[in-house]
């Protein structure tokens, strides 16, 4: 039996882990991008993004989360990082959230002895806590929070590919999937593989496409009858400010995770956290070109003097819009790059409220550098009125625990999109509505973190290996 799994990503890797630590190792593997060391992205602060064809944020073979900063959310409810809640009991979260431990314990993670954040609080990381669920407008969502670094990151995700590697599991970089046949009691895989056009035959396939193959699951579903729904949007910001205005949230969490609920009754939420981090641009498909987006990085062992972290307005359009990725995600954010000469646009707080755009002059007045050399412009031609409103409310109610991040010296750089609109009907394991197909990862909708992938991949593993058996 042939097992093809489409995507080098975490969850995809957890599969294959999970299979082969049992025996079964006539697997298979396809990545659109490079080999991890092979993946390269030349944005810093004074090299704009150089628009590769195939981005090696987004795409290659350790997934996103490896050229993330590699935070590991430990939440026993489910919510962090996903809905997982959906298909899972609190017991099985926890139980395969332990399971995804001991696979990063395989490859080595506690050498790097990284620190365990929300374990325990001190006096102050209690009292922000308090000021938090004392007010109405916000919540707070408490888990273990293990930040990995994104260089420590690649170290780990290449022992975990050439494990996989040294057991015979073939794995295929820079091969893209165009579309999935059925062929009598087996499924034919139709790839680009380096340019040229193969054919992979399986008897199961696993979809572990990540975030960045939320458009091309929602045509396979299509294609190949595969039942899914619509899920939420999350259109936002990047924000970036001095690491003083984050101090106490750092220091105390790492990475606090905020929710809001704003005037229009759109909830929004703190998202990716980067104490002393970088503002990068990734790219992603888009018919015949790419969107670009901001994101954030930090390293265990390289720092700036700010922090950034993503704030995210959640929209469900529900019987308004069919397809809400290519109908609405995707020109918001096209909107955005046209406005910011095919790049991402980066506007100061400061402007914002003094209703004028951002230029070099003016940024260069401000007391703070920005990390990503992007086009200073107006975001507020490009983002929707209700977005923006909420992302500014939430700002305010966020400099009650944060003081001066909703100042001057506060960046905001759009679009920042997470695309996981269409949710595909699965069970726990990832088995969709066709038989022998698996959809797991971040694409499946339920997924939006490395633990979460990842534990995905080992219950995806565990169905695969209970039908062999």
């Amino acid at each position: 039996m042939k097992v093809v799994i489409v995507g080098c990503g975490a969850s995809g890797i957890a599969t294959a882990i999970e299979l082969v630590n049992n025996g079964f190792k006539n697997i298979t593997m396809i990545d659109k991008g490079h080999m991890i060391d092979k993946r390269k992205c030349f944005v810093d602060t004074d090299t704009p993004c150089k628009k590769c064809k195939v981005c090696s944020i987004v795409h290659g073979c350790g997934g996103a989360g490896s050229y993330s900063d590699s935070k590991l959310n430990f939440d026993p409810t489910g919510k962090v990082g996903g809905d997982m809640y959906e298909l899972m009991t609190r017991e099985e979260i926890i139980e395969y959230l332990r399971k995804t431990y001991k696979i990063y314990q395989q490859f080595g993670i506690e050498e790097f002895k990284s620190k365990i954040y929300g374990l325990e609080y001190t006096e102050e990381g209690q009292q922000i806590i308090d000021i938090i669920k004392n007010n109405p407008r916000l919540n707070i969502g408490e888990c273990a929070t293990l930040h990995l670094g994104s260089e420590n990151s690649r170290i780990i995700y290449k022992r975990m590919l050439d494990y996989l590697i040294d057991n015979g599991v073939e794995i295929l970089s820079n091969t893209e999937l165009l579309a999935i046949n059925e062929g009598g009691d087996n499924y034919i895989l139709k790839v680009n593989c380096k340019g040229l056009e193969r054919h992979l035959k399986a008897e199961k396939v696993v979809l572990a496409l990540g975030r960045s193959g939320n458009k091309l699951i929602k045509d396979i579903c299509k294609d190949n009858n595969i039942k899914s729904r619509n899920g939420r949007v999350d259109i936002g910001v990047r924000v970036e400010c001095p690491n003083e205005v984050m101090e106490k949230l750092n220091n105390n969490f790492y990475e606090c995770k905020i929710y809001f609920q704003g005037t229009f009754g759109d909830k929004a939420r703190m998202f990716c956290t980067n104490p002393s981090g970088f503002v990068t641009v990734e790219s992603y498909p888009y018919n015949d070109k790419n969107i670009y987006m901001a994101n954030g990085h930090a390293y265990r062992n390289t720092h700036s003097n700010n922090t950034n972290f993503a704030i995210l307005v959640s929209r469900n359009f529900n019987e308004d819009l069919q397809d809400p990725l290519n109908d609405y995600v995707y020109p918001s954010a096209n909107v955005g790059n046209s406005l910011g000469k095919s790049s991402v646009i980066l506007q100061s707080l400061k402007d914002i409220k003094l209703w004028r755009r951002s230029t070099e002059e003016r940024i260069k007045e401000l007391d703070i550098e920005p990390t990503a050399n992007v086009y200073k412009g107006d975001i507020t031609s490009a983002i929707a009125y209700r977005t923006l409103t909420t992302i500014l409310e939430f700002l305010e109610e966020l400099d009650k625990i944060a003081l001066g991040i909703n100042g001057d010296n506060t960046l905001l750089y759009y679009p920042e999109c997470k695309l996981h609109s269409n949710k595909v009907l699965i069970d726990k394991y990832g088995r969709t509505s066709k038989t022998n197909i698996w959809c797991i990862g971040d694409c499946s909708g339920y997924v939006r973190g490395l633990t979460t992938a990842v534990s995905h991949g080992v219950l995806c593993a565990e169905d695969i290996l209970k039908g062999l058996k």
